[in-house]
């Protein structure tokens, strides 16, 4: 609720409509993947929840992108070849491999 206080004492308050939020539960920040084809390591910063509880990853030029299903598992991409080592695993399993930061 927002409130403008006025001359002489007098305070109004507005419904902004806003309502606090709890930020979804054991989602990682980011996750690091192997790219086996250049040897290199990709990392996906978390960027968006949807309200189905799906979380886009992407990477810091926001070229890449990987979704986390709201069952915890990174889904393969529709768009190109499955070439990093995270695709159909766990956020559990990444966890262990040491793949969450």
């Amino acid at each position: 609720m927002l409130r403008v206080k006025l001359a002489l004492g007098v305070t109004l308050a507005f419904s902004t409509g806003a309502v606090a939020q709890t930020p979804p539960a054991n989602l990682p920040m980011s996750i690091m993947c192997y790219a086996e084809a250049d040897q290199s390591w990709r990392v996906g910063h978390l960027h968006k929840v949807d309200k189905n509880g799906d979380a886009i990853y992407l990477s810091a030029d926001g070229r890449l992108s990987a979704t986390v299903n709201a069952k915890g598992v990174v889904l393969e991409p529709k768009d190109r070849p499955a070439a990093l080592d995270c695709y159909g695993k766990t956020l559990d399993e990444l966890r262990s491999s040491g793949h969450i930061r």
